[in-house]
Formats: structure tokens, C-alpha cells, sequence
């Protein structure tokens, strides 16, 4: 049975169509330097768990050493990832990093908790610290004000996942991995 590992990593035998997350990271944290952030943040992935998402981090610490900008990730526990409840995580974060002026959160879902915690920090977004997410899903237009992403081409990875599905079927071979380019949409956090 042919089995493709959609945003999830593989070993050698298996298939993966992934997004960019490098490019991604490298694009967050670009973003956020040209908007005057000098002191940023990444909430990321998950702490002992390696995931394709946490190359984000890797292109976002990149860019920062280049730029020779302040750049902290903090990884979230699995209990925080398995409830998808970060706000602990968030808020302890930002008392920890009172500098911070520019996030960067490895999903739409933990910016629009930032976006909460910063509201009841007493903060403003963007005019205080800038926030971009990751994976433009329906939350980021939703939320006030809306969240500056990076967009994941989803429907694209899904399409060609079927596709190479398909095609081993019927015995046709296709590559391990394929990388999908990622793009910066800017909203109303940064």
C-alpha cells in the first residue's frame, strides 16, 4: 500500500511532500527585521520531538545571526502540542523576554494565542511587537487584526500527495522527498 507523509518526516523507504519550512523561517524572520524589529522571538516546535516544521526555526536563526538581530526559539511541551492549548507556554515566554518586539510563531493557531496573550499583556500588535504565523489557514484572516503568515501551498501538497499515491499504484516511481515553495502574505500584525 503506497503511503505519503504529508508535512511529516519519513525514513529513507516512504515518500514525503513537504513545504519549505526553511524558507519559511528565513521569510518570518526577514519580514519582521524590515518592519524594525531588533529583538525576536520564535515560538516553535515541540521540545524531543524532530519534525520537518522545526526547519522554520533553523532558516529563522539563520537570518538573524546574519542580520546580527537578537533571535530566542522556545520549544512548546508535548502536552501544550497535544491540547493545542499554548497560552502557559506563550505568557511565560514573553515575561521571560520583555525585549521582544517582533514574533514569530510556527502556526497560525499559537500567533492567534500570542495575539491574545500580547492583548492581555496590555500590548499592541503591530504598533508594540509585530506578529507572523505560519500556514495562513482561515485563522489568520480572522482575528484582529489579522495575521501576517506564511502561506503553505496545502492544497497543492494534498493534490500531488494523491497524485504520487496514484502513481505507485500503478508502479511508476516518484521522488522521496519534494520541497513546495512557501510565500509571505502580509495582514495587519506586521
Amino acid at each position: 500500500i503506497p503511503v505519503v507523509n504529508l508535512e511529516r518526516g519519513g525514513d529513507d523507504d516512504t515518500i514525503s511532500v513537504q513545504c519549505d519550512n526553511y524558507q519559511g523561517g528565513k521569510l518570518a524572520a526577514e519580514h519582521l527585521i524590515e518592519c524594525g524589529c531588533k529583538n525576536l522571538l520564535h515560538f516553535g516546535g515541540v521540545a524531543g520531538k524532530d519534525m520537518p516544521a522545526d526547519r522554520r526555526a533553523d532558516g529563522f536563526l539563520r537570518v538573524c545571526r546574519e542580520r546580527g538581530i537578537e533571535g530566542e526559539v522556545l520549544l512548546s511541551d508535548r502536552l501544550s502540542y497535544g491540547s493545542m492549548h499554548y497560552e502557559s507556554y506563550i505568557e511565560k515566554g514573553l515575561l521571560e523576554h520583555p525585549e521582544t518586539d517582533g514574533i514569530f510563531a510556527s502556526s497560525d493557531l499559537i500567533a492567534a494565542q500570542v495575539l491574545q496573550c500580547l492583548y492581555a499583556m496590555g500590548k499592541r500588535v503591530p504598533e508594540d511587537i509585530k506578529v507572523v504565523g505560519f500556514d495562513d489557514t482561515v485563522i489568520a484572516g480572522i482575528t484582529t487584526p489579522s495575521i501576517t503568515t506564511i502561506h503553505q501551498p496545502i492544497e497543492e501538497m494534498s493534490e500531488l500527495s494523491i497524485a504520487y499515491i496514484d502513481r505507485r499504484r500503478k508502479g511508476e516511481m516518484v521522488p522521496n522527498v519534494t520541497t513546495m515553495p512557501v510565500s509571505l502574505v502580509v495582514r495587519g500584525s506586521a
